[in-house]
């Protein structure tokens, strides 16, 4: 369940990798989850949600369901999102120590 490539909106491409913040993450045994940050953020061109491809070789598109996911282009960037699910589920599928 960890993904490889996602699909990044065009106004957050600034790099080549994709960040996910893991403090405040719910593996991060202090966390704030009012403190949730998002840095890069992925794309929402299909209906409000972003494709994923997974290291197992399956895809998924994954809807946002919190509306600050999806600011409007152009609007973007790091910010504190508290209790975002879209973050919590990125944070959830992303690499990590454990």
């Amino acid at each position: 369940m960890t993904y490889v490539l996602l699909d990044e909106r065009q106004d957050s491409i600034n790099d080549g990798f994709f960040v996910v913040v893991m403090d405040n993450s719910l593996y991060d045994k202090k966390a704030n989850l009012s403190a949730i940050t998002m840095v890069d953020w992925p794309a929402a061109y299909h209906n409000r949600a972003g494709g994923f491809s997974f290291a197992d070789g399956h895809a998924e598109i994954r809807r946002w369901v919190d509306p600050r996911s999806v600011p409007a282009m152009g609007k973007i960037s790091s910010q504190t999102l508290a209790n975002n699910r879209d973050v919590m589920w990125m944070q959830e599928h992303s690499t990590r120590l454990k």
